[in-house]
């Protein structure tokens, strides 16, 4: 029997496995099971969240493998991952199976009117038996949850997370891009965690930030939630006191403050050779932007790739610097040296809070090994690809393309620039074993202020492009 399964990580997914694992002996049926897992629209530097609501929670393959492993000793296991639409993916293979089993989320009848139902829309298409296991209850998923296995993460970064979460509902408005990034994030976490639980809880701040203890941890809190609230043009006075409270909890020092208020401010500012000559041939033209392009999105990736947090809070900000430098610089191979960077960045991805939330939700996809190191630098070199693309096409259509389809272009270009990363993926991670040791060291002058933040920049900078050209 061929059994197609729609799973993410919820306790939907909990449910379904619980109920296959006691179905699955009672029949004793052969089944060949797939695993299908939808992933949401990509978290990135995007135009739009998806709803919080409609969305699956994305997962990793070995993420999908444990939450289904009690199922392995009793059928034969099969699991695919895609990022079709919802919907027609499950339609598309619904033709090749004997049954499809699927969760279903309970909602008001005002939630069903607006948001609708994954379900009820496969339900009213599906020409083969279709078995839709309810959400649980609430309390009894909150106790699943509580017997689920110990996260993957530590306590004081669970504690960071939910810090995060804090800051962002600070102002009594969680946005969809708030929701989306703090929502990847969740990734790291083991089998059974909840995302909806987490958002939802009453957080005691105080007590979260008292365990936190160690000074990186520490560090990091305070870094990324002021990465938080200043991309915004006025920050809430709630989210200003939530900043003052971490400072005077951690009893952070002035310098390290100072430090890390300038990574932040400096993020977005950067521009490229104001110098570069315009290129008339059209197709050296075209040569020396591809090449920029590609130069730029493998120093990203090795900067995206580096696995500590703490390290990625100080090579992000060069990663920015070389994206914010890629459009002056193509601009100029056009012959417009009059282009803001910034604005045109934000034109391209989206809001800055988008972004940093965004960088937030990476640096805490780090602290499960080999994932966050993987999304991230595949991520880096997706961005940059994008970034230089769209950039490059504005130019051409003489600064005409509007705000909307250059963003359009990015997401396309995006996809572009993840098979080409694909294929190219052992020479960036060589590129990232040449550079590493020298780059960390930087970093740790910086740290220790043996460098000021534009020497620092500018020495990492050099250090990549050296051997690429």
């Amino acid at each position: 029997m061929k059994i197609l399964v729609a799973a993410d990580i919820s306790p939907n997914s909990i449910a379904i496995v619980d109920f296959l694992k006691v179905w699955l002996k009672g029949t004793q049926v052969q089944a060949q099971m797939t695993i299908l897992h939808i992933t949401e629209p990509e978290l990135d530097y995007a135009e739009s969240a998806p709803s919080h609501e409609t969305a699956p929670n994305s997962i990793s393959r070995e993420e999908l493998k444990e939450l289904f492993h009690p199922l392995e000793s009793l059928c034969e296991l099969n699991y695919v991952i895609t990022n079709e639409e919802f919907g027609d993916s499950i339609l598309k293979r619904s033709q090749n199976v004997d049954m499809i089993v699927m969760g279903r989320r309970k909602r008001d009848q005002l939630q069903e009117m607006l948001l609708g139902s994954l379900s009820q829309f496969i339900l009213h298409r599906v020409t083969c038996p279709l078995l839709i296991v309810p959400e649980p209850d609430r309390p009894n998923a909150q106790a699943t949850v509580a017997n689920a296995e110990t996260p993957v993460i530590s306590v004081e970064a669970l504690a960071r997370l939910k810090v995060l979460i804090c800051v962002a509902k600070a102002d009594g408005i969680l946005n969809e891009s708030e929701k989306v990034q703090l929502r990847s994030s969740a990734r790291v976490f083991a089998r059974g965690m909840m995302w909806d639980h987490l958002l939802d809880e009453s957080i005691d701040l105080s007590a979260e930030l008292a365990q936190i203890i160690t000074p990186v941890e520490q560090e990091l809190t305070y870094y990324t939630a002021y990465r938080l609230i200043a991309a915004k043009a006025e920050p809430h006075p709630s989210e200003k006191n939530i900043i003052e409270q971490i400072k005077d909890t951690f009893n952070l020092d002035a310098a390290t403050i100072e430090q890390l208020h300038e990574l932040v401010n400096q993020s977005y500012t950067i521009q490229g050779d104001r110098t570069i000559q315009p290129i008339k041939d059209v197709q050296q033209r075209a040569e020396v932007i591809d090449q920029k392009i590609l130069y730029g999105a493998i120093a990203t990736a090795v900067l995206g790739g580096f696995p500590s947090p703490l390290m990625s809070t100080y090579t992000e900000s060069v990663a920015l610097d070389i994206q914010f430098a890629l459009i002056s610089e193509v601009g100029g191979l056009w012959g417009y040296t009059d282009l803001e960077s910034q604005s045109l960045f934000e034109g391209i991805v989206g809001s800055l809070g988008f972004v940093s939330a965004w960088l937030t939700a990476i640096d805490i996809a780090k602290l499960l090994p080999n994932l966050g190191t993987n999304l991230g630098a595949s991520d880096a070199f997706m961005a940059t690809w994008a970034i230089g693309k769209t950039m490059n096409a504005y130019c051409e259509s003489d600064r005409k393309l509007s705000p909307l389809a250059m963003r359009q272009m990015f997401k396309q270009a995006r996809k572009e620039g993840e098979a080409i990363y694909r294929k190219n993926e052992w020479a960036i991670v060589e590129q990232q074993n040449t550079h590493k040791l020298q780059i960390k060291k930087l970093t740790e002058d910086l740290r220790a202020r043996k460098l000021a933040l534009d020497v620092y920049k500018r020495l990492v900078r050099q250090q990549l492009f050296s051997i690429q050209r």
